[in-house]
């Protein structure tokens, strides 16, 4: 582990596994004491025990972001055990199922406005709350879905459009209290679900990877690395979108590639 730095901890919800989990490791690899948020208890503590075995400070806490009452809890927990809050990364998050707009349920609407809109805003309010006077970094996991919206995917790519704009306006009015805030757009990330479909050979991996100009996933450890340099390098970084997505966001390929997927192929099916 790094030298740890003299600071106030880093908050990272959704933290049990996949990008979350590599943005915990990286932050406390690079001295930050780690606060891991999750639903899910077992996979929150694994996270833990790898940081401390590696000689790093972490504490797990369990919460549903989407709950305002548990966001509060969390980071009264949080500080307790750690102190001042120093960086916020909101990546908790939820998939949701691939479907047309007209075809979309109303409860996977609700659930991707309650988690991605609702969380994230809970925990960044909280956050900026208790960061005032000290300053310090957020960074809210968008998605490039967010940036020009994707084919089956209407509240996936809503809720992270809303991200993004949450990140925008709060970068503006928290800028003053010392206190930046960003926003990262992953495309395809090699989660371990994602790359076991890649290793089996899935056509669904391989097909959209073909609307991707680098022909890959974007590793997690990638995504952590801007995470760390965000949060000490990169303090002069405020208001902005990054995507991370191996030029996938300046391609057609990934709507013709949904339309496919879904079964729609032409300007009629949609009727």
């Amino acid at each position: 582990m790094g030298t740890e730095i003299d600071r106030g901890f880093a908050l990272v919800t959704g933290s049990g596994s996949g990008i979350g989990r590599a943005i915990a490791v990286g932050l406390a690899s690079s001295g930050f004491p780690v606060v891991v948020n999750d639903i899910n208890e077992d996979t929150g503590n694994q996270v833990v025990a790898e940081i401390t075995a590696n000689g790093g400070r972490a504490h797990f806490v369990a919460a549903d972001i989407s709950r305002v009452d548990q966001v509060k809890d969390l980071f009264d927990e949080a500080d307790k055990v750690f102190g001042v809050p120093s960086v916020l990364v909101n990546n908790a998050g939820t998939p949701g199922k691939f479907s047309l707009l007209m075809d979309m349920e109303d409860t996977d609407w609700q659930k991707n406005i309650s988690v991605h809109i609702d969380g994230t805003f809970y925990c960044l309010r909280e956050a900026a709350r208790r960061m005032s006077g000290n300053g310090g970094q957020i960074v809210n996991i968008a998605s490039i879905a967010g940036i020009d919206g994707t084919v089956g995917s209407a509240a996936y790519a809503a809720a992270k459009a809303a991200v993004i704009n949450l990140s925008k306006t709060a970068a503006k009015e928290l800028g003053a209290n010392g206190i930046t805030v960003n926003a990262i757009a992953p495309g395809m990330v090699a989660t371990p679900i994602n790359q076991k479909l890649a290793d089996q050979g899935s056509s669904f991996i391989t097909s959209a990877l073909e609307g991707v100009p680098t022909g890959n996933m974007t590793d997690p450890g990638e995504i952590a690395a801007l995470v760390v340099f965000l949060c000490t390098q990169g303090k002069s970084i405020n208001g902005q979108v990054i995507a991370m997505d191996g030029g996938a966001s300046i391609t057609a390929n990934i709507d013709l590639f949904m339309l496919s997927y879904l079964g729609k192929t032409k300007k009629d099916d949609f009727r």
